[in-house]
């Protein structure tokens, strides 16, 4: 799909970057001049997608989560991804490669 804008960032799956992925995806979406509505209601589903993405992805165990916004026209696209873990180095467990 070719977005007319888009942006990606990925942080750290802690409760208190809830907050950073609402302001994330509320200051990109500005360029959309969205109603005070619009905005509330995206705020509030990222928040609450981040929120399970932390809880129920990681059970708070960290790891790392995944905010992608764009948009086409005024049709807004909000993707929120748990990420599992990479292997740490010399760690017990191993990885392929297809």
């Amino acid at each position: 799909m070719q977005y007319e804008n888009e942006a990606r960032v990925f942080f750290t799956a802690k409760s208190e970057n809830e907050g950073f992925a609402r302001l994330f995806a509320a200051g990109f979406l500005t360029q959309l001049d969205p109603t005070i509505s619009e905005m509330t209601d995206v705020k509030t589903a990222v928040s609450e997608a981040v929120t399970n993405a932390i809880i129920h992805g990681y059970e708070e165990k960290g790891g790392l989560v995944e905010l992608f916004c764009g948009y086409i026209g005024r049709k807004i696209y909000i993707e929120i991804a748990d990420i599992p873990p990479r292997p740490q180095r010399g760690s017990d467990q191993t990885a392929a490669s297809l």
